[in-house]
């Protein structure tokens, strides 16, 4: 029985070790290459100049302006945040324990 577990631990390791020097030389061609191409890309994306960079502004700033309180968005913001606040205040109360400081 002894000679049963040994026999599968070797071949265990043995197919770990292969299996990794397997996938070492697989992944060593298309992977660099797969690296190679995210970084580029990366470069492309993320440069002074990008379309990509430009595009984010945009919309980062139409999103600042929903949030002012005259546009409708944000009235619905500072509305659900109110109403949060107080529904806060009222379980508190309900529990008869100190309101939480607004924040």
């Amino acid at each position: 029985m002894a000679k049963e577990d040994s026999g599968f631990g070797i071949g265990l390791f043995l197919g770990g070790v292969l299996g990794l020097i397997a996938g070492a030389y697989v992944a060593s061609g298309p992977g660099r290459d797969t690296v190679d191409t995210l970084r580029t890309r990366t470069v492309e994306l993320t440069g002074p100049d990008s379309e990509f960079r430009s595009r984010a502004r945009t919309a980062a700033s139409r999103a600042k302006g929903a949030l002012d309180p005259t546009h409708p968005v944000g009235r619905a913001v500072q509305d659900g945040l109110a109403a949060a606040r107080r529904r806060r205040v009222e379980l508190a109360e309900e529990d008869g324990g100190v309101p939480p400081v607004p924040a």
